[in-house]
């Protein structure tokens, strides 16, 4: 895939955050939390010898956190860094060393410089560490030089560096990193954890494993020929092991060179010993090697310190030691530190030089427990300061960090309380669910590995409130008010409230293996994922309103459109599944042909997913439900999608997703024109990614337990605010209330507007009819007399609706004061009841640990001896195998010599006999009755032999017989071996179904038939304490039942409280409604008092131009045009009230035009 590369923003204040950028998309880093406490040596380090700020590393970033102002800025890291494998800082604390794994599989080493004004960028980068047999493999340890006086060192003390590696070609390399050039190499047969050089002369240097310590010395090569290429100017070997410590069966977890620098060491063992050894090399050494007159030193055994954690604790194991002047610091298991001191000897305060042979006594100062580790172990130390003060910073298993000065810890009196942890604690493992407020700048978290739940003020950059679950969370949803959270178990999905110290229950929903919970934007619904099935409710109601089928395989991710008109679910095979949210019917259904984890909708038939196919990962683009090829952006199968969020605004779509390596990718302009960028930030796959409301704030989660959250610029259409204009304050209120409050300002601005109508319809009113009763008096007195009483009584009842108003206000008001406090004292009578059901189940829950631990020990013990029976009768098979074998052999040796016993005696006979003959034939026939008599002699021999054949014949056999009935018994015996060997594999098989009866056989085996009678009294004496125990228990669970009884009437208190809100709503919803009625009727009243006006003005023209015109005989004429225009009933019939002051008009002018008609007739 192509990559851009991104523009740095160039800065060297450690307070300015890391900038990456790509194609008009910038994204911050603002703050990270978590650490690498169990899988870094170092993972916290001081950056100044002052002890004022902390370098961390925190996914793939490297953070220095200030401690006075908590400020934070992230260092500069290079797009290929893929994880920070060790960390070191020199003694003057002015470097850093960071060694880092990137891609193409390769190391680097990123030299920082530290003090006062730290710079985000490195000063060096060593990127080409090659060794004898090529580049080097992951870096497990780092280490600068310090000394300051040695042979062959040059005036910086801490220009060499020091690099171990792991792997097939495992080795130690020296180098001057300013100039990059390699002094030194050793190759490894251990793979080291730490190595450290030694203060007085940085040609010798210590480095050890798990089973090994090795003491290493360099020292110059013979001078090159002619023709002959070398690499390295020193040759390093390793010196004589210790013999004493070989004697120790011991794993060794850590070591350090103590101060002041007379060339001893401290070794801590896991097993809980310290040892101190002396590498042969103390100041005097030192400084006839600087002058060439040395010869080469020998380490030996010094001393060793069988409790450092004094006397109290024992068999305590130790993780980390660390020196400071004159002492050091141990650290081990359940967050304890203990200190010891090196006492002074009587010449040391005359200026006298020390005597390295002489044995140290080291003193034990103090132990003590660091509260803020909750008990787990140290798994990082670090100390800083001088003889007046030391600063101490430690990590947790948990990746908890916190610093205290190691004064305050000396004054503790055993235990360490109130020390700050840094931005309120970290999760300690992989981080599975993540979700963000759209209303409020809080995260909410879930951590797998404690199931534990964080709530975070991504604003203030810590975490407010950490809840313990009582089981592992499987899902989460966080609810866009940000007021209250959904979590799912795995029998039920319980609603909580976020208070401000604590998180309360609000509700819940027995529903089985839930796995993922997503709400719609707008937080009227809850979608919720239960393996193949999408379930749907309400928020308002909490009931289940939709039921969604569609996939084969578990659903892997869900999405809203941002007009929550869409919901998208894809599942684990790839299929995707559109659903309305208007009826709940399938828009769309296909399939994106392979592993599927993430999906975002724009609405619209718009669907984006990320696709791992064989080893291809894709992003594809799916528009109504047709895949586009054409827009899909390739990517490694290692950079498969986990997680995306979708940002939409008018001008353009963006997605932010995290793939498996722990890379933030940036999607933009997906319905324009495409641009994307790329940001390392976790060591592991990103699981959860969230953007803000106002798209200038994203957050990401992974696997590797660290947070992260960004600024983003490119993304939204609005500019960024300010970081002082951002509101870091939490308000936290429940949601009932709030709801009450609101809806209270709604109804007190309404009654402002009507007040304001009424004055104003009164003086409109007012006005027009006082120019009403100017123009037309003689004409309208009647009705004005009738105006006039229905305008008091329109005013009294005005005033009676008002008084009534605000007396059901303060009715309403008095009601929720009620109903408030009734809510408070109910909260605080079942928070005390609930406590005191608490300290009752923790007192049951340690009598039935303490019962678990008796029934484990018995448990061991019965295990033990079996074990032991077994040995004894493998011993004992071995044995007769051997006496069997042994006697075998032996009848084999003696048949063996009969056989040649008897050959040599035939060969014998037949000699002599062939000699005698030869004899005969020679001699005279005279001494035939002598050859008779040889040869009775010899056929009597011949007999005797031949009996003793048959009986050596009869012997074979018989031991033919032993030997074959032998071997049967060998065979039985080595069946009866694997038969027992079974025997013991299923005894071991059935051993958890055997638990109920074991205990039983496990005390008949432990007491050998002796004890019995007195297990008989034990056990009478065990069944009257359980009658006891059981008597004492009945009242409690008595008051349990009574306790459910209680809770369940304040639960329908509660309910009935909940049904006078509604209530309460109802009423408010038709105050509205008449509210709005009394508008409508007021803007009818100004519409008719605007036409009166009109008739008004219409009317005095008509009567002016009647005036104006002086001849009277005209008049009549005129008075039909106002006859006609403003008296005819038939235009005003549909305004009576209207009508009445016109017809008596009428009648006057028909009354006037009668009179004038007959003074003309009187005339003529």
């Amino acid at each position: 895939m192509q990559r851009a590369e991104r523009a740095r923003r160039p800065s060297v204040d450690p307070s300015s955050a890391v900038e990456r950028a790509t194609a008009g998309v910038s994204l911050e880093v603002l703050h990270g939390f978590g650490s690498h406490g169990r899988n870094l040596r170092d993972a916290v380090l001081f950056g100044d010898i002052a002890g004022q700020y902390l370098t961390q590393a925190v996914g793939r970033q490297l953070a220095f956190r200030h401690l006075l102002g908590d400020e934070v800025s992230f260092a500069a890291e290079s797009c290929d860094v893929e994880a920070i494998t060790a960390c070191a800082a020199s003694r003057s604390r002015a470097f850093l060393a960071v060694c880092q794994v990137c891609r193409p599989n390769r190391s680097q080493v990123s030299i920082y410089e530290l003090g006062p004004v730290a710079s985000n960028r490195p000063v060096q980068t060593l990127q080409e560490l090659n060794g004898r047999d090529g580049p080097v493999g992951q870096i497990t340890a780092v280490a600068f030089s310090s000394a300051s006086q040695a042979s062959g060192v040059p005036e910086d003390e801490s220009s060499r560096l020091a690099v171990a590696s792991m792997g097939l070609h495992a080795q130690i390399i020296v180098l001057d990193w300013r100039l990059n050039e390699i002094i030194s190499r050793f190759m490894l047969q251990d793979e080291l954890s730490r190595i450290d050089f030694n203060p007085l002369d940085s040609d010798m240097m210590s480095g050890s494993s798990v089973s090994s310590f090795e003491i290493f010395l360099m020292r110059d090569l013979p001078i090159e020929e002619e023709g002959e290429e070398r690499l390295e100017s020193k040759e390093m070997f390793k010196l004589q092991q210790i013999d004493e410590l070989a004697e120790f069966a011991m794993t060794l977890a850590d070591h350090a060179w103590l101060v002041p620098a007379n060339g001893r060491l401290a070794l801590a063992s896991e097993e809980g010993v310290v040892f101190i050894v002396a590498s042969g090399l103390g100041m005097e050494e030192a400084e006839n090697r600087a002058q060439h007159l040395d010869v080469d030193p020998v380490p030996y055994f010094v001393c060793q310190i069988a409790a450092p954690f004094g006397h109290k604790v024992s068999e305590q194991q130790i993780f980390g030691i660390r020196p400071f002047i004159n002492g050091f610091v141990v650290a081990g298991a359940k967050s304890q530190v203990a200190v010891w001191k090196l006492e002074q000897e009587e010449n040391e305060g005359d200026g006298n030089p020390i005597d390295m042979f002489a044995i140290p006594k080291y003193a034990h100062e103090c132990t003590a427990t660091i509260d803020a580790g909750k008990g787990f172990a140290v798994a990082s130390l670090d100390l800083v300061g001088g003889r007046d003060e030391v600063h101490c910073a430690v990590c947790f298993d948990s990746s908890d960090i916190t610093h205290f000065r190691l004064g305050a810890l000396m004054e503790c009196n055993g235990r360490l309380a109130e020390t700050p942890l840094l931005g309120g604690g970290f999760h300690p493992g992989p981080v599975t669910c993540m979700d963000m407020a759209l209303q409020r700048p809080i995260l909410v978290t879930v951590c797998s590995q404690d199931a534990s739940l964080r709530v975070w003020d991504y604003e203030a950059g810590r975490c407010e409130l950490c809840w313990q679950a009582p089981e592992e969370p499987t899902g989460l949803a966080l609810h866009p008010f940000g007021f209250f959270v959904a979590v799912s178990f795995s029998d039920r999905i319980r609603f909580l409230e976020i208070l401000a110290k604590d998180l309360k229950l609000f509700s819940e929903l027995h529903v089985k293996n839930v796995h993922l919970l997503r709400f719609s934007n707008g937080g009227h619904l809850l979608a919720a994922a239960q393996s193949k099935l999408i379930m749907v409710f309400s928020t308002r109601s909490l009931k289940k309103i939709a039921t969604l089928r569609g996939h084969p395989r578990e659903v892997a991710s869900m999405a809203f459109d941002p007009l929550d008109r869409t919901l998208v679910t894809l599942g684990e095979d790839g299929k995707v599944c559109e659903w309305s949210t208007e009826n709940w019917s399938a828009l769309n259904e296909y399939g994106a042909h392979g592993e599927a984890m993430a999906v975002a909708t724009a609405g619209e038939g718009l669907v984006w997913a990320g696709v791992a196919e064989g080893d291809k990962s894709s992003f594809r683009t799916f528009h109504q439900g047709v895949h586009h090829e054409s827009e899909d952006f390739a990517m490694h199968v290692s950079e498969h999608l986990f997680s995306m969020q979708l940002y939409s605004r008018p001008s353009e779509v963006s997605i932010l997703a995290g793939d498996r390596s722990g890379n933030l990718r940036a999607f933009c302009g997906l319905t324009g024109s495409f641009r994307s960028a790329t940001l390392g930030l976790h060591s592991d796959a990103i699981t959860a990614v969230c953007i803000s409301a106002d798209g200038h704030t994203v957050a990401t989660a992974g696997r590797d337990g660290a947070m992260f959250v960004l600024a983003a610029d490119g993304i939204s259409d609005t500019t960024r605010p300010d970081a002082k204009s951002r509101e870091g304050s939490m308000e936290v209120v429940m949601i009932n209330r709030g709801d009450i409050q609101l809806r209270q300002d709604e109804i007190q601005d309404l009654t402002t507007q009507i007040s304001t109508l009424k004055a104003q319809i009164e003086e409109d009113a007012a006005r027009l009819q006082s120019e009403c009763r100017a123009r037309v008096e003689e004409a309208r007195r009647q009705d004005q007399e009738k105006i006039h009483s229905l305008r008091n009584s329109y005013e009294t009842l005005q005033q009676a609706s008002t008084v009534k108003e605000r007396d059901s206000l303060r009715k309403m008001k008095a009601m929720q004061a009620l109903h408030v406090q009734a809510a408070d004292d109910q909260e605080k009578a079942y928070d005390k009841r609930m406590r005191a059901d608490a300290e009752s189940y923790d007192a049951l829950e340690a009598a039935r640990a303490e019962d678990a631990e008796r029934f484990e020990q018995a448990r061991q013990k019965a295990q033990r001896s079996l074990e032991v029976q077994e040995q004894k009768q493998e011993k004992e098979v071995h044995r007769r195998l051997n006496e069997k074998d042994a006697e075998i052999h032996k009848l084999k040796d003696l048949i063996a010599f009969t056989q040649k016993r008897f050959d040599a005696m035939l060969d014998q006979e037949g000699m002599e006999q062939s000699l005698e003959i030869s004899e005969i034939k020679k001699k005279n026939q005279e001494e035939l009755e002598q050859q008779h008599l040889v040869e009775y002699k010899l056929k009597k021999d011949q007999d005797m032999l031949m009996r003793g054949l048959e009986m050596m014949e009869k012997d074979r056999d018989r031991i033919a017989m032993e030997q074959r009935e032998a071997s049967v018994s060998i065979s039985n015996l080595r069946t009866e071996a694997e038969t027992m060997k079974r025997e013991v594999t299923l005894l071991k098989a059935e051993r958890k179904e055997r638990e109920v009866t074991l205990r039983d056989k496990e005390m008949e085996i432990g007491a050998h038939k002796l004890k019995v009678q007195t297990l008989k009294k034990f056990k009478h004496v065990l069944d009257y304490r359980l009658r006891e125990v059981t008597e004492s228990l009945k009242p409690k669970e008595d008051m349990i039942a009574q306790l459910h009884l209680q809770l369940s009437a304040l639960e329908e208190e509660f309910e009935r409280q909940l049904e006078i809100q509604k209530q309460m709503e109802s009423a408010l919803e038709a105050k509205s409604a008449q509210v709005a009625q009394l508008t409508a009727e007021a803007e009818k009243q100004k519409e008719i008092l605007k036409q009166r006006e009109r008739t008004i003005f219409r009317y005095s023209a008509d009567l002016l131009e009647l005036a104006a015109d002086q001849d009277i005989r005209n008049w009549h004429i005129g008075l039909k045009k106002l006859w006609r225009d403003h008296v005819n009933p038939e235009t005003f019939k549909k305004d009576e009230e209207h009508s009445l002051p016109m017809q008596e008009l009428g009648r006057q002018i028909q009354a006037r035009t009668g009179s004038k008609i007959v003074q003309e007739r009187k005339d003529l």
